[in-house]
Formats: structure tokens, C-alpha cells, sequence
């Protein structure tokens, strides 16, 4: 098994505008395949490093929406999370099948009770290859990643 790092260039990452927090998320991450096919083992995984949060962050929300079902290999999933915690917010949810992945508070695979920090960390989409083909070999697939994150020092 081996893990190839990717970072997430900057025209994929958004913060949304007023009007489109009306569910409120406040940050949006796009990752297409074409960011992640790498290695070539069945077992592999592609950790996307999506940026820093701010100093003393609140992450109330997080959500998954498949755009476009991910293709070319047996089995991928996803978790999403901080660089010592990969699954925080999102557990071990398929990508291979398109549509939204949001959940009760609290209710696997979303947690949304809320993390928090004084120092800011590093978020992170951890994918993982599970059975027959490797990440290398995807033909397709594309997603959104939506986060509710503030930072402490600007709220009041």
C-alpha cells in the first residue's frame, strides 16, 4: 500500500458568497479525478491536502456531493477530516455512486457536532482504494466538498 500526497490548487477552493450559505456552508472544495489518480496498487491511497484553517476555528458542518460517480476502479472511498484526524468530519463514505452524503448531527457517516481548535490545522480528503484497481486508473468522477467553518476571532 502506498499514499500519494496532492495538494488542492487554489481555483478549487471557494468561499461562498452570502446568498450561497443559505445551507450554511461557507467553504466549498472541488475535486475531480484527474486530482487524484495515482499509485498503482489496490490498496493505495491519495491524501488531498485542502488547505489551513483559521486560528481558533469552529467546524459546525460538513457535506459530500458526488457530481459526477468517480470510475475505472473497483472500490474508492473517501473520509475527510484534519491531517491527525482524517475522518473528523466525513467517515468512509463511497464516491463511486453520485449524490449528496450529509447525515443527522452526530450520525455516521457526517459528524456534525461541531470541532474546534485555538490552532489552526490542516484539513484534509483521505481516499482509499479498497479492492481490484488502484486510483491511478480512474476514468471519470468529480465532487464537492462543503465545510461550515468560522473562525472564533470573528464572531461578536
Amino acid at each position: 500500500m502506498a499514499n500519494t500526497d496532492v495538494t488542492l490548487g487554489s481555483t478549487r477552493k471557494t468561499t461562498l458568497s452570502n446568498q450561497e450559505r443559505a445551507q450554511g456552508f461557507t467553504h466549498k472544495y472541488t475535486i475531480k479525478y484527474t486530482d487524484i489518480d495515482e499509485g498503482s496498487g489496490s490498496s493505495d491511497t491519495v491524501t488531498v491536502s485542502l488547505g489551513d484553517t483559521p486560528t481558533d476555528f469552529i467546524i459546525s458542518k460538513a457535506m459530500i456531493n458526488v457530481t459526477t460517480a468517480f470510475a475505472g476502479t473497483g472500490a474508492l472511498v473517501i473520509e475527510v477530516g484534519t491531517d491527525g484526524d482524517p475522518n473528523n468530519f466525513i467517515t468512509s463514505v463511497t464516491v463511486m455512486t453520485a449524490g449528496p452524503t450529509i447525515s443527522a448531527i452526530g450520525a455516521a457517516p457526517v459528524t456534525l457536532a461541531g470541532t474546534f481548535a485555538i490552532a489552526s490545522d490542516a484539513l484534509e480528503a483521505l481516499f482509499t482504494n479498497s479492492s481490484s484497481g488502484s486510483p491511478s486508473a480512474l476514468t471519470a468522477g468529480e465532487m464537492d466538498i462543503y465545510l461550515e467553518m468560522h473562525s472564533a476571532n470573528d464572531v461578536g
